[in-house]
């Protein structure tokens, strides 16, 4: 998936300046791309994305162009730091005590190595099944799956399994099937700067999965729910825009108690992108671990700029915020977009120096 170096500092620092708010972009007024992004083939969302992507060149430029009018204030813009550089590629877990020692450890119940994943003592045998599923209630247990999967059936379970390839899409739940289950699963996208996520499309749940070494971790339709799951270390270039999670739409998505900490250069642990969806409703982001990014959560709906006739039930409710990575957990606060109809409550500081203390 294409990305762009100053999208952002650019869309993050800038709009807030010019635009009062969101660093998201804003759509089109008569939205050519196609929008069917859970009913979709892995040809026919690469080219929605692709259209997403020149939708935001022609806003970049926009707001480059406003820019350059600007009169020089003397103000600084905020600096960035070094991105880190690609993770290994070898899919073993990074040990908990690799973290700064500055760091807090994490709480218990928070997912990390030791609770996502496969499960230790598993014996992988090496996948030899279909790459497209399409027979209902497949079983993968067990195994090391070195390909690209298509689920087209219902009812599919891939469990205690790791899947390491460098695909676009690791999983794609195409239109096909429903109920796709992943549980104590590691995806390792091998670091491939040409992906777009481990997990893609519309009804499947993740629970207890270790997700990392793609450029954004999950794409969620309708019908998802991602759980109990750790994604980090993702496959961070010059120009990627990372997201933990990223929604396009949706009228039901779930994301509960994950661990969610990106390094510097990841645009969120969540969006929720409206502009160019058909809806985004009967969403809960709770109780989750959650850092880094432009903005650590992009809350679906900022008044003046998204329809909010497709904004309802957005919940953002009792998660904790990092400064691990930033000092205001995303590099320009840990919120945005979260303008009513979207409720925000119980969030509170996981460390730093308002440890404890509610977030705004």
């Amino acid at each position: 998936m294409r990305r762009h170096p100053a999208l952002l500092v650019l869309l993050g620092l800038v709009a807030g300046l010019l635009l009062g708010g969101s660093a998201v972009a804003v759509a089109a007024p008569k939205d050519t791309c196609d929008k069917l992004f859970t009913k979709s083939s892995t040809s026919k969302l690469k080219a929605y994305l692709d259209c997403r992507e020149d939708r935001q060149d022609a806003a970049l430029a926009r707001i480059e162009a406003r820019l350059a009018a600007m009169p020089t204030t003397g103000a600084e813009s905020p600096t960035t730091s070094p991105k880190p550089s690609a993770s290994p590629t070898s899919t073993s877990k990074p040990s908990p005590s690799s973290s700064p020692t500055t760091n807090p450890p994490k709480p218990a119940g928070f997912p990390d190595a030791s609770s996502t994943g496969v499960p230790a003592g598993t014996t992988l045998k090496a996948y030899s099944g279909p790459s497209t599923i399409t027979a209902d209630g497949t079983v993968i247990d067990g195994k090391k799956i070195t390909s690209c999967l298509v689920v087209k059936a219902d009812d599919v379970t891939i469990k205690n399994s790791l899947i390491s390839s460098s695909c676009f899409f690791n999983v794609l739940a195409d239109d096909g099937g429903r109920r796709l289950l992943l549980s104590d699963v590691e995806i390792d996208g091998r670091n491939n700067a040409g992906s777009d996520s481990a997990v893609a499309g519309g009804g499947y749940t993740c629970l207890r999965c270790d997700v990392h070494g793609t450029i954004d971790g999950f794409k969620a339709g309708t019908d998802v729910t991602i759980k109990d799951s750790w994604i980090h270390d993702l496959a961070m270039t010059d120009d990627s825009h990372n997201d933990g999670i990223q929604s396009l739409g949706t009228t039901s998505l779930k994301v509960q108690h994950n661990t969610i900490v990106l390094g510097d250069g990841a645009t969120s642990a969540v969006m929720l992108s409206t502009g160019s969806a058909d809806a985004m409703r009967n969403v809960s982001i709770d109780g989750n671990l959650l850092g880094g990014g432009a903005f650590t959560v992009y809350g679906g709906y900022q008044a003046g700029t998204d329809a909010k006739s497709k904004v309802s039930g957005i919940a953002i409710t009792d998660n904790r915020f990092s400064t691990r990575i930033h000092p205001k957990s995303g590099a320009f606060g840990p919120l945005t977009s979260t303008d009513s109809p979207v409720s925000v409550s119980g969030n509170t500081w996981y460390d730093g120096p308002n440890a404890g203390a509610s977030v705004g």
